[in-house]
């Protein structure tokens, strides 16, 4: 769970900044939870009863306390937690750097700019490495990046690694469930395949690093190039 704080004192613009990071976590397949906050007081006590969050989008003037200043309480406590300064004027720009802001984005903020912040952070500070796979009364933990592909094979997820494979009684949508959307994809009923270990794609199969072919069924084809389009367009990353 990807978890987000949003502090501007402007209604509008705050209601506008939760809808563009929805949209753009919700179609990059990343689970969230949006907080917005009226003010860095506000937030700041919510901080301060135990609320916990992966990101601060602060907008740095606001009455009261500003964002810059929450920011920098924050860093003397060494609360590492990622911040992305939203601002009207480029003249805190260099004091800001202090506090290690992942960026800054000027109002009016536009989704692109927004999306590339997310996707920054993401890749930086909250990539899942693991899965915990807890079926059979065994629990397991499986690197990402070990993993090949699962397959559905008598009636178990039969994960194929680099290693081996460890099969548990689960369906392929349960294991679907638990990896990162944007890192696993179907490209047929009984494969689920890691982008990541994807070497190329031709019209009937998906060719792995491992040389292992593995077909692409006719509707989920398109899809699946969509997916693995946009996963090689954003580097080597599921974000």
């Amino acid at each position: 769970m990807y978890r987000i704080a949003v502090c501007d004192d402007e209604p509008h613009l705050r209601e506008n900044l939760v809808g563009m990071c929805r949209e753009i976590l919700t179609r990059i397949g990343v689970e969230h939870s949006l907080t917005p906050f009226p003010s860095a007081e506000a937030l700041k006590a919510a901080l301060d009863m135990g609320g916990r969050f992966d990101l601060l989008c602060l907008d740095i003037l606001m009455p009261g306390q500003s964002g810059m200043e929450l920011a920098r309480e924050l860093r003397r406590r060494d609360d590492r937690t990622s911040i992305l300064f939203i601002t009207s004027s480029e003249e805190f720009l260099r004091e800001g750097y202090s506090v290690q802001p992942i960026q800054y984005l000027m109002k009016p903020v536009s989704r692109e700019d927004l999306e590339a912040a997310l996707r920054t952070d993401l890749r930086l500070h909250h990539r899942q490495s693991t899965v915990t796979v807890a079926a059979g009364g065994k629990v397991t933990a499986i690197p990402l990046d070990e993993i090949l592909y699962v397959e559905s094979r008598d009636h178990r997820a039969v994960f194929v690694l680099d290693r081996g494979e460890e099969s548990f009684w689960l369906s392929l949508a349960q294991v679907e469930g638990m990896l990162p959307a944007g890192q696993f994809c179907r490209c047929h009923n009984s494969f689920l395949v890691n982008l990541a270990r994807v070497a190329r794609m031709d019209s009937r199969d998906v060719i792995l690093t491992s040389g292992r072919r593995l077909a692409v069924s006719r509707g989920r084809a398109v899809e699946f190039q969509t997916r693995l389009t946009r996963y090689l367009g954003g580097g080597v990353s599921p974000f």
